[in-house]
């Protein structure tokens, strides 16, 4: 049986609306029509009533529907083994990631490691900007990037990871009783070069404009860690990422910005669609074992 009819059948049984339903499945009024018309002469049964208020199932198409939708979950399930069954994995994945994410990028790498032992992981610390670019030139597989309305396209899944905060990076030995603004005001300001993570460049910009600070800073750095030295050298105070709280040394403090939205951003990881369904699969359990993992951390 054709599973387009099956598919019409539920649609129409869902929607109970000719217009709707040909919507929903891109095709004409007349076209869902015949459709319906096909299956029920297959079947030598009327499925429907139509009149002035839609389409309505008769008590046969009531019986009939929780089969046609599981004749049509089996035949999605068919497919899909066939798809596994005829990939050609590929030998090896590159995996992006940032600062935000080293932690829970690192534990999955190592996790999907054991599920694939005869795999070749490289794993690169690298801006979000250059992930995002290195996706859709697929020549990046998997990233922990800060997530963009453009990582939702058709060649790429993605998955929400966690919330990041900004947060200031201040020597232990600076009076801790400020606020924030104080600290910002008071103190040189030590930033990451736009061009070296511009979508935290951005995020910067967009805090300290929300909250009328108009400051330069006194340094530029190419890297976090860099920026974490200058710090811990007492140079002048940062605004990163709060993860970077777990390169930091015992002489900074890290205090996160909770009370503005500007200073907050989604992480996701992103892959591609292309990669085996099995590893796909694979991903996603390693993903509920990192929100288990990281829940609490803070």
């Amino acid at each position: 049986m054709d599973t387009r009819l099956l598919r019409a059948f539920i649609i129409l049984a869902d929607t109970e609306n000719y217009r709707e339903a040909s919507s929903r499945l891109y095709i004409s009024q007349p076209a869902l029509t015949k459709q319906i018309k096909l299956l029920e002469n297959q079947l030598d049964l009327k499925l429907f009533e139509r009149g002035r208020h839609g389409a309505m199932l008769t008590e046969h198409g009531r019986i009939l529907l929780p089969y046609a939708k599981q004749a049509l979950n089996h035949m999605a399930e068919l497919l899909n083994q066939a798809i596994v069954l005829r990939e050609t994995p590929p030998l090896s994945l590159n995996v992006g990631f940032g600062i935000s994410t080293f932690q829970e990028a690192s534990f999955f790498v190592a996790r999907l490691q054991e599920q694939l032992p005869n795999l070749t992981i490289q794993l690169d610390d690298m801006p979000s900007d250059t992930m995002r670019e290195k996706l859709h030139q697929h020549q990046l597989d998997i990233a922990f990037i800060r997530f963009d309305h453009q990582d939702s396209v058709d060649s790429l899944v993605s998955h929400p990871l966690k919330t990041e905060v900004l947060a200031l990076a201040i020597a232990k030995d600076h009076p801790q009783n400020s606020a924030i603004n104080d600290y910002l005001t008071r103190y040189p300001l030590l930033m990451l070069r736009a061009e070296r993570g511009f979508g935290l460049y951005q995020q910067i910009q967009q805090y300290l404009q929300s909250e009328n600070i108009h400051i330069a800073p006194l340094q530029e750095a190419n890297d976090i860690q860099t920026l974490v030295a200058l710090v811990t050298a007492k140079i002048g105070i940062s605004l990163v990422p709060f993860s970077a709280r777990h390169i930091g040394g015992e002489n900074i403090d890290f205090i996160p910005i909770q009370h503005n939205p500007n200073a907050k951003w989604q992480i996701a990881v992103v892959w591609q669609t292309s990669l085996p369904k099995a590893w796909q699969t694979t991903f996603e359990r390693l993903l509920e074992e990192i929100h288990v993992k990281f829940a609490n951390d803070s």
